[in-house]
């Protein structure tokens, strides 16, 4: 095998040149990276239209702790389970020193049909930092139309519901005054 001298290449094998980029393959790239941005864009428009539309509180997730509605969501589920003592929990410790376990589990006992809740829908809010007040429609699982007012309020770092006030809605969508 000779030896190569400083300068002398002709046996070094050609090095290979990239080849040239045409303005066609750069449009198709440039094609394919806005359709992606479009796409991902539709994504998040679509994501974030769902999130305001159909969740009541979009931005609860934000706040320390759950906010009023799921404190009230929370209550009636436990509720409907039939899982008293978790839903006494969720009142206010003003409220269980007012209202004794037993007295609110008789309540719940004699009027069961009432605090069966299959819809929930919210007609007016009004809070603050610290205080709540949450109207709401219900329609039991029996078929009957009810009103109710909840008032929470924020202490120890969460919501606590403090006051609680259910009337029969002479029909739906009317309410007998609380």
């Amino acid at each position: 095998m000779p030896e190569l001298e400083p300068g002398n290449c002709a046996d070094a094998p050609p090095a290979e040149a990239a080849p040239p980029v045409s303005f066609e393959d750069e449009r198709t790239a440039l094609r394919r990276r806005l359709t992606l941005l479009f796409v991902a864009c539709l994504l998040v428009f679509t994501l974030a239209t769902y999130v305001f539309v159909r969740v009541d509180e979009p931005f609860a997730w934000l706040a320390q702790g759950a906010g009023p509605a799921h404190v009230v969501r929370a209550h009636l589920d436990a509720l409907n389970r039939g899982e008293l003592r978790e839903a006494y929990d969720l009142f206010s410790p003003r409220f269980r020193r007012e209202v004794s376990f037993e007295a609110f589990h008789q309540l719940v006992v004699s009027h069961r049909q009432m605090f069966r809740v299959r819809e929930l829908v919210f007609s007016e809010r009004k809070q603050s930092w610290e205080h709540a007040v949450l109207e709401a429609r219900l329609l039991s699982a029996e078929g009957e139309h009810y009103r109710a007012r909840f008032t929470l309020v924020h202490t120890d770092g969460r919501w606590w519901i403090d006051d609680l006030r259910w009337a029969a809605a002479a029909r739906p969508g009317y309410s007998i005054s609380i």
